[in-house]
């Protein structure tokens, strides 16, 4: 691989203006360029308000449209929550016609650029039987080839199956148990590719499952072991002091040693959720100032845009949405970068940028970093992929990257526009820019690539000075 480094470092904002050019020798003197933030509601995958679907008593699999999706990236969002009812099913395998119809609403999801928070339930509206360990097993199996197919379009699981609405409660089949839960979530993650996360309903049942009380590491994040895929979900989001049940103690030193294992686990992992109650219980967890302090602290990445109504209502008319919007999950921006004016085919590429994140939490799914250089005259396009994970750029931090790559030797001279590109690593959504991250600075986004450019442009001249590129990692024509 090319040689790369990144560090995290902490520079306030009034310090943006005056970050030095980074020294690279052997090669023009890169030429320092700094950016403007947007406060802007930016639409990004996976990150945001989602729209929930619910089951109803006449169509209990209400196919989705393609319209009905599309409306959600109109409405500034790219997230849909899909609750799927099996309660047809409590006694019996799944049907062929209800994996085909989940089957389409992949299908659909990926045309119109929105990615699916899936729930399994064998009950609703009015709660009714959940069914028996044996059989979601025997279920998960059939939705085994379906998941594999369909990965990319799905931000992620909610554990569900269990209890009323599949939130871990009211179980008739008695699951709510160590035992049970693990067996089944263990079955969910064998099933589901190991690109994908699982969101547990309650912190305390997660820390049974893997008999631990200690969150994720950095050692141990983004590996693919089930701990390190075990997401968390919020069903009561600041309904009451201990969210109706979400925390399992009445004693304010004990949620608040649960919502600091939330904290650092959140740091790799998706936390999402929605509210549930604005009477008076919730009044005082409800406000501006302690809905957004308690989103930050515990790192949300997505909340229901629907519910609990009330509150959201509450939300606007106090003045904290926009910010809200904003802040769920990662906002990458741009702080500055250096890059060199003049290469030579055959020679050195070198450049820095250091990239900051505004948002609550950061990305919790796999996402490449690549640099892209575009002829200007002919559109060609090269681009190098940077053995780096932005899913670690944190919340309020800034990080450095360095890269040193080659220019290939046969590449025309000309001159060419530089990029920052971060696609989906998934075959069947690469080069989709609806699925592609949108950084939040001005000018700096191409809609229709989904490439942000670093506003700075590179010639390639054969009479350029500068030493040969003796690394392995050169770019690549497209």
């Amino acid at each position: 691989m090319f040689k790369q480094t990144i560090k995290q470092v902490f520079i306030p904002l009034t310090l943006l203006s005056s970050i030095a050019s980074f020294p690279f020798a052997c090669q023009a003197a890169p030429v320092t360029q700094n950016y403007e933030v947007t406060y802007e509601n930016l639409v990004n995958p996976e990150r945001g308000f989602f729209v929930p679907t619910y089951p109803n008593a006449l169509n209990k699999l209400a196919p989705l449209t393609l319209t009905e999706l599309q409306q959600v990236r109109a409405n500034k969002m790219s997230l849909m929550r899909r609750y799927y009812l099996l309660d047809q099913f409590r006694n019996s395998p799944i049907s062929q016609s209800f994996i085909d119809s989940m089957r389409n609403d992949f299908k659909l999801a990926r045309e119109a650029g929105v990615k699916l928070i899936l729930r399994f339930s064998y009950n609703y509206v009015g709660g009714g039987p959940d069914t028996s360990r044996n059989q979601i097993l025997a279920h998960l199996d059939q939705l085994r080839p379906v998941f594999v197919e369909n990965y990319d379009v799905i931000a992620y699981l909610h554990a569900g199956f269990i209890g009323k609405y599949g939130e871990w409660h009211n179980s008739t089949n008695n699951l709510v148990n160590p035992e049970d839960t693990r067996t089944i979530v263990f079955k969910i993650m064998s099933v589901l590719p190991k690109e994908r996360m699982v969101a547990i309903r309650y912190p305390k049942r997660k820390m049974e499952i893997f008999n631990s009380n200690q969150p994720l590491n950095a050692q141990e994040a983004f590996t693919g072991t089930n701990r390190a895929r075990a997401a968390n979900n919020n069903q009561c989001f600041l309904a009451a002091f201990e969210d109706w049940g979400t925390y399992s103690s009445v004693w304010p030193a004990e949620i608040e040693a649960e919502k600091q294992y939330l904290r650092s686990d959140n740091q790799y992992v998706v936390q999402g959720g929605e509210t549930c109650n604005s009477d008076s219980e919730a009044q005082p967890y409800i406000t501006c100032q302690n809905a957004t302090k308690e989103m930050a602290k515990l790192r949300f990445s997505d909340l229901n845009s629907k519910y609990e109504p009330d509150v959201l209502k509450k939300w606007q008319t106090d003045g904290c949405m926009a910010k809200i919007q904003r802040s769920l999950g990662y906002r990458f921006y741009l702080s500055s970068s250096a890059i060199p004016s003049l290469v030579k085919p055959g020679g050195n590429f070198d450049m820095s940028f250091i990239m900051g994140n505004s948002g609550w939490a950061n990305p919790y799914n796999p996402r490449l970093l690549e640099i892209v250089m575009r002829n200007r005259a002919t559109r060609a396009e090269y681009y190098v992929r940077v053995n780096q994970d932005p899913r670690r750029w944190l919340p309020g931090t800034k990080n450095q990257v360095d890269i040193s790559a080659g220019i290939p030797t046969n590449m025309p001279a000309g001159t060419y526009d530089i990029f920052l590109n971060l696609p989906d690593p998934a075959s069947k959504l690469y080069g989709k820019p609806e699925f592609s991250i949108r950084l939040a600075n001005k000018n700096v986004w191409e809609a229709t690539s989904g490439y942000n450019s670093f506003l700075r442009t590179v010639t390639v001249d054969p009479n350029a000075v500068g030493n040969n590129y003796s690394g392995t990692s050169f770019f690549q024509s497209r």
